[in-house]
């Protein structure tokens, strides 16, 4: 689960629209970047070429463009390779023209069976003359563990000379690696300008607040009006869910068996007494003779519930 910088070309400068060349190693699955500069601050620009995603613009001020002057606009594109080679993206010149733009592309790899999860960008300015660059910038991007930063700015001027301490960000919260130079270039096209972008991995925590980066130019007392871009690259790893058997213990159980009472239909039977009824001589002369008591007997046949076995 790792972001890498494959590499990039050499950033281009015009007064005109641009053709920023791909590095010639990209391969299908990487992440290209795409970052453009100039000025004037409001100059209108566009990237028809299939495929790029435009994120947010950002915008030092409002000073108008002129030789070593004027606040920058910053923008970044983004696109995931299709195919090998790919098209060189065109930034395309609109209305406000370019007095001054620059433009370059870089590559990213990642691990097989990771995706790229969307790039994220911050902007900030600083717009203090003959300072070194300090930058805070408007927000927290959302920054963890294996991340892959990109600082970039692009400034008003070729009079900065090369940046000594590189653009180096920082944020509460998180532990970056080595920060790693991948743009310096400058330009005495129209009012003049220069572009810079670093790399820096993220080693451990989590932002919690917005972050900030600095640099320091060899020119002293140049002017350094600047735009720069806090650009967030992640990828996600899948998690893989092995299929498993899904088991039922059964338990086998005796009943408790309530032994029915059967009733058998039988013959109801009665025993007979024999009795002696005592003689009376009566006045009328009428002598009863003694007999055999005898009761009928009923055969029924009762009714019989069949058990249930539980």
């Amino acid at each position: 689960m790792a972001v890498a910088f494959r590499g990039s070309n050499a950033a281009v400068f015009g007064i005109n629209s641009l053709i920023p060349t791909i590095l010639a190693g990209q391969v299908v699955g990487d992440m290209m970047i795409l970052i453009a500069s100039g000025k004037p601050y409001n100059l209108a620009w566009s990237v028809s070429t299939a495929g790029w995603t435009a994120l947010s613009r950002g915008e030092s001020g409002t000073t108008a463009a002129g030789v070593d002057l004027g606040s920058m606009a910053l923008q970044v594109w983004y696109k995931e390779a299709t195919a090998d080679p790919e098209t060189d993206p065109t930034v395309t010149e609109g209305t406000p023209a370019f007095n001054v733009a620059g433009a370059v592309v870089l590559v990213f790899s990642k691990d097989a069976g990771d995706s790229w999860v969307t790039p994220v960008v911050v902007y900030g300015a600083d717009e203090t003359s003959g300072t070194a660059i300090s930058v805070t910038f408007a927000s927290d991007p959302g920054v963890t563990v294996n991340d892959l930063i990109i600082a970039a700015c692009g400034i008003n001027t070729d009079a900065m000379g090369p940046l000594t301490g590189n653009l180096t960000p920082a944020q509460t919260g998180v532990t970056f690696g080595t920060v790693t130079e991948r743009t310096e270039a400058e330009s005495a096209s129209g009012g003049d300008m220069s572009l810079h972008a670093t790399t820096t991995p993220v080693n451990s925590g989590t932002g919690s607040a917005a972050p900030t980066a600095t640099g320091t130019g060899t020119a002293t007392g140049a002017a350094d009006r600047l735009e720069a871009g806090f650009i967030r690259l992640r990828v996600s790893t899948p998690i893989t869910v092995t299929p498993g058997i899904a088991s039922l213990a059964t338990t086998r159980f005796t009943p408790t068996i309530l032994t029915p009472v059967v009733a058998i239909p039988g013959v109801v039977s009665l025993v007979t007494t024999r009795f002696v009824p005592v003689i009376v001589v009566a006045p009328t002369g009428v002598v009863v003779i003694p007999g055999t008591a005898s009761l009928a007997t009923t055969r029924f046949t009762p009714t019989i519930l069949t058990p249930r076995v539980v």
